[in-house]
């Protein structure tokens, strides 16, 4: 055989190789618990947080295929494969890594399983686990370059109910609705006319599948996990989409009319017109998520709150151990109601309990929506 023809073989038969350990390789999935609060929980409200979760990370949801990959194990727990539901390559690694990681923890090895409420937090509420699945842009200039950003619209706000400074929004809007995307500059020093250093730049963008995608980058221009509290209160990502909710947010509090950009009266105009492009974008998708149903979003939240904050009966069912004797163990912790949703009343802050658990829980960030010492960084961005 001439050398040749031997290289086009071997080059096929290279090929056939990586095509096959392609398809052969294990796509990510995990075993997630539904902790059922009579009262409250169902497992369609399970499923429906679930799915949000799943949107908010990217994934297209293609009409009819959550359930087919949603499999129930028992009567509260159920298998969930990541694999068609619309994640890139590059999320579908992510998430290989991050459910990897959990189950080789003792907490996961012990009972095969995690609590629905704590996936989320382990994702979205983990800005480096969040930035990893929806691929976001390393630094502050990659993001500027997958936009092939042109000189922005400027508009300033002096009475911001997220910075306690100056805050300044550049932004380009687009007939095409994921070439939009909004930048806020902070900095302690920012004042109308003065440049000053920006150090923390609060972005978003959208993604493929109708939902915002946020972003926070230092100084240098990295990410970073959250903007501080000394700026003021824009926190995670996780909190941006808490605010935000499904839409580009329009001004909550009157502002000054400022030389440095366009007026509050314009910028308003500008808002109203994008989120009107962002419904007609969503109404054309053939996914799983109805956009329609606007406060579905908060079946999430209240997944994640509810482990971060969990009830008496929920510690209960999710430790296996009974009421009477898990009152007893707990009795010098003191409880509290949520602050936003009064109806969860009695409620335990999981970093107080934690060392009562049959056995060591997988840590979780010390705060979903807020700045804290502990993220988890199982996947490097």
């Amino acid at each position: 055989m001439r050398p040749k023809k031997i290289i086009i073989v071997l080059a096929a038969v290279l090929a056939i190789i990586c095509f096959v350990n392609w398809f052969s390789k294990e796509m990510p999935s995990i075993n997630l618990q539904c902790t059922l609060v009579p009262e409250r929980d169902t497992r369609q409200v399970n499923r429906t947080g679930l799915l949000w979760a799943l949107s908010y990370l990217g994934a297209e949801l293609p009409k009819g295929e959550f359930d087919k990959h949603m499999q129930w194990i028992d009567s509260t727990t159920f298998r969930i494969d990541f694999e068609d539901l619309g994640f890139s390559g590059k999320a579908l690694e992510a998430l290989k890594t991050i459910t990897d990681s959990i189950k080789q923890q003792e907490y996961y090895k012990k009972f095969d399983k995690i609590d629905v409420g704590q996936f989320i937090a382990l994702t979205v509420g983990s800005s480096w686990h969040y930035y990893a699945i929806t691929n976001a842009p390393k630094t502050y200039e990659e993001f500027l370059s997958s936009h092939e950003a042109t000189t922005p619209i400027v508009f300033s706000l002096n009475h911001s109910l997220v910075s306690d400074h100056l805050r300044v929004i550049k932004f380009n809007v687009s007939d095409s609705i994921c070439r939009t995307y909004f930048i806020a500059e902070e900095g302690e020093k920012l004042s109308n006319n003065i440049l000053a250093p920006v150090e923390f730049y609060e972005v978003l963008d959208v993604m493929q599948n109708g939902q915002l995608r946020f972003m926070v980058y230092d100084e240098n221009g990295n990410l970073a996990a959250a903007s501080p509290k000394r700026l003021g209160s824009a926190g995670k990502p996780a909190k941006c989409m808490w605010c935000h909710e499904i839409v580009f947010q329009p001004l909550f509090a009157k502002t000054d009319s400022l030389s440095t950009g366009i007026s509050p009266e314009q910028f308003q105009k500008i808002i109203e017109k994008q989120n009107g492009l962002l419904v007609a974008y969503r109404r054309r998708l053939q996914s799983d998520i109805d956009f329609n149903n606007t406060q579905d979003h908060t079946q999430m939240e209240l997944l994640y709150i509810s482990y971060m904050e969990p009830s008496l009966r929920q510690l209960s069912k999710e430790w296996n151990v009974a009421p009477v004797v898990l009152k007893t163990l707990l009795n010098k912790e003191i409880t509290h109601t949520h602050d936003e949703f009064k109806f969860l009343k009695e409620l335990y802050h999981r970093s107080d309990i934690e060392i009562h658990a049959p056995c060591n829980l997988i840590r979780v960030p010390d705060n979903i929506r807020e700045p804290g010492i502990y993220e988890p960084r199982y996947h490097t961005p």
